[in-house]
């Protein structure tokens, strides 16, 4: 499987997955001290809505476009922030924009002047890097043609101490990207056990996530958070039933802050179609490992 992210861009799992983002860069930029933020798997900057792929799919509109047209009035404010970041995009670029991970980072850095932030992005396959490359060079952000396997251990430990790693691979084969990422994670934090590091994973195959699950309780990290999103229940065969992130070192509170924008965003984003869930039911923030 050749996973290209042009078909789901802007859809629920990148919502909840860069509000995500936005909260933990928000958190870390609270002590004004140095810190690093790499994003391992960048794709490109930017993504087309009105693209073939993304018109295709038509993900978006359960995603970004019903958050758009949502009252976000009593909304959290990462929520807030991502959709000001959104239409600031939009603005920018095109109203058909949706900025990916690279470009939340380089704008997080842009808004935050005060705070010494080094940002980077890895893209290994080459157009994505190309394209990526291309639509944020004038950005706060180095761009590497990097795999994140290799370029991750190389990196770390940062000179800046602090920092967060962004991990979003494209699970062309869950069972075996899993076991390799857990390879990944054990391996990064031995040489840096004091960062945050953020994977996200897609809810679809319930026994390799909940084998994920075992595995990650088996390693000797601690203070491991899972937040959970689903719009379809787990036994409906779909596509995508639900996003995921598991975040190692999350700042003080953040579980909070994440059961509160996911709750937030389940309304919101749900499936017409599916059964009827219920926030507490379909949303689940909750500690794998504690301290």
């Amino acid at each position: 499987m050749n996973y290209q992210h042009a078909y789901h861009a802007g859809n629920f799992a990148d919502v909840v997955k860069h509000i995500l983002l936005v909260q933990l860069l928000n958190q870390l930029s609270q002590k004004n001290k140095p810190y690093y933020v790499l994003d391992a798997y960048g794709g490109r900057g930017l993504y087309a809505l009105n693209s073939i792929e993304a018109r295709k799919t038509g993900e978006a509109k359960g995603g970004i476009e019903a958050l758009l047209q949502a009252d976000t009035e009593k909304a959290p404010q990462a929520v807030k922030d991502y959709i000001d970041g959104v239409k600031q995009a939009k603005q920018t670029y095109d109203k058909n924009v949706y900025p990916g991970s690279p470009w939340w980072i380089a704008n997080h850095i842009q808004q935050n002047p005060d705070v010494a932030i080094r940002g980077e992005a890895f893209e290994a396959k080459a157009n994505e890097y190309d394209a990526l490359n291309y639509q944020v060079y004038q950005l706060p952000i180095g761009i590497h043609h990097r795999n994140a396997y290799e370029g991750i251990p190389a990196v770390v430990p940062p000179k800046e101490r602090r920092g967060l790693i962004m991990l979003d691979p494209p699970y062309e084969q869950e069972h075996r990207d899993f076991t390799q990422l857990v390879n990944l994670l054990v391996n990064t934090y031995n040489k840096w056990p004091q960062g945050v590091y953020a994977l996200w994973f897609p809810i679809k195959n319930v026994d390799a996530v909940e084998l994920f699950y075992k595995k990650m309780k088996r390693t000797d990290i601690r203070r491991q958070l899972v937040c959970e999103l689903n719009i379809y229940p787990n036994d409906v065969a779909v596509g995508l039933n639900g996003t995921g992130m598991l975040i190692i070192n999350p700042p003080w509170q953040f579980d909070n802050q994440a059961r509160d924008i996911v709750r937030f965003l389940q309304p919101i984003l749900k499936a017409a179609d599916a059964p009827q869930l219920s926030p507490d039911s379909a949303t689940n923030v909750r500690w794998l490992v504690g301290e």
